[in-house]
Parts: C-alpha cells; sequence; structure tokens
C-alpha cells in the first residue's frame, strides 16, 4: 500500500513539473514558412504581378522538443485574391509531426487596368473620356481591357459603378437600326450585288440578324445588320 502510495505521488508530482523544450519556433518564422509558401504557390500560378500577403491574425510562438525541425503547408490549389486563403502548417521534429498551426491570409494583387471615371449607365454609348488607367487590386479574372479603343462607341449592358474596373464582357453594340426604319437591303446573287429599299421590322445591333420587308415586294427576309444604314441579305449557296 505503501509502495502503491508513492507511485501515485511521484506521478503526481511529476505532472506539476514543467516540460523542458529545446527549441521555440516563433510566430514571425512560422508565417514567414506561410508566406514563403504562398509566394511559391503564386509562381506556379505565373502570377508576377505587384502583390502583398496581409495575415489576419496573430500567430502565436510554439514550443518544440530537441531535433531536426521542418514545416510544410497545406493550402488551396489555386489562391483566392477575394477571400481569405487558409494554410496549415505542419510542424515536424525528426521526421514526426508535432504540431499543426493554422493561419489566413489575404492576398492582394495589384494590376494596371482600365477604370470608370463616373457611373456609366445601360446602352449610353461610351466614348475614350470616359475611362482611365489605373493600378488596383484585382480579383483575380484574366478580362480585364487596358486598351480603350476596344471599348469606344459601345454601350454597357449593365451598370458600371465609378471606379470600377472594365471587362469586355460588360458592353456590346449599341442598337443602330429600329423597328419601321427604312434600309437599304445589299444582297450578292450569284456574284452580282443587288440593293433595295427595305423596312426593318424589329430594333437590331450591328451583327444581328433582323425581320426586314423588301419595300417593293413586300417580301419579308432574315438581313444581318451592317450599319445603321444597311442590312445584307445572305442566300444559301
Amino acid at each position: 500500500m505503501k509502495k502503491l502510495f508513492f507511485f501515485v505521488a511521484l506521478f503526481f508530482i511529476l505532472s506539476l513539473t514543467p516540460r523542458v523544450f529545446a527549441y521555440t519556433l516563433s510566430g514571425a518564422e512560422l508565417q514567414t514558412a506561410a508566406r514563403n509558401a504562398i509566394e511559391n504557390a503564386l509562381a506556379a500560378q505565373g502570377e508576377n504581378r505587384r502583390h502583398e500577403i496581409i495575415f489576419t491574425q496573430k500567430t502565436f510562438d510554439v514550443n518544440l522538443p530537441e531535433g531536426i525541425i521542418d514545416v510544410s503547408a497545406q493550402m488551396p490549389s489555386q489562391l483566392s485574391y477575394i477571400s481569405l486563403n487558409p494554410v496549415r502548417l505542419i510542424v515536424s521534429v525528426n521526421g514526426r509531426m508535432a504540431r499543426t498551426v493554422s493561419v489566413t491570409a489575404k492576398v492582394n494583387v495589384y494590376d494596371t487596368v482600365l477604370i470608370a471615371n463616373h457611373d456609366l449607365r445601360i446602352e449610353g454609348i461610351v466614348n475614350a473620356g470616359d475611362f482611365r488607367l489605373a493600378e488596383i487590386a484585382i480579383d483575380g479574372r484574366g478580362d480585364y481591357i487596358t486598351d480603350v479603343d476596344k471599348v469606344i462607341g459601345l454601350v454597357p449592358h449593365r451598370f458600371i459603378r465609378a471606379g470600377s474596373p472594365i471587362s469586355l464582357t460588360y458592353f456590346r453594340q449599341p442598337v443602330v437600326v429600329n423597328s419601321g426604319q427604312l434600309v437599304n437591303i445589299v444582297a450578292n446573287i450569284n456574284g452580282v450585288k443587288a440593293t433595295a429599299k427595305g423596312i426593318v421590322m424589329s430594333r437590331g445591333r450591328i451583327g444581328d440578324l433582323v425581320k426586314v420587308k423588301n419595300e417593293i415586294t413586300k417580301r419579308i427576309l432574315t438581313a444581318k445588320v451592317i450599319d445603321a444604314q444597311t442590312v445584307e441579305i445572305s442566300f444559301a449557296k
């Protein structure tokens, strides 16, 4: 009984004895490991634009036993430029996992792209003065525009707020013909070009197919809008 009491007392005393660690891995070192892993992932994605990595919380020190320390990282296969990116750091000592540490980071990537100088309304024809080049934090898409000539003369099909980056997908051709409008009908028939006057029966944009009535024959045809005065008939061979 006394022997049992001795072992119980010894266990109790040892449990109160502070554990001795050989090394402390600082929070700064852990964040550096996470930062390096994110930088490598960005490079693997082909990202070479200016960027910054912001950690959202403090990373605390980790106490480790003696041995060879290695830190590896697990993270999403594709980094997000919008939401937070979770990074799981795995700390190993002598090849065996000793601790895991989770951090989250915001990755801001910057590019110089066209942005709207002011609010752009739906169907309003745009010109060069509606835009300017500016360096902004992007959201990861690859369809931003840097050449204003690509959008001059087009119209937004959605409301675009001032300061917003511009994508070509936000725009389309303006309406150039309207129902009841008189246009020139152009057709190539066996290599011979023929023209006639016609009345458009629906509105259309350049490249659209519209119904048009021949002013003389009253025949209704399907024609492609070429410009504000011309539609073209295509005859199947």
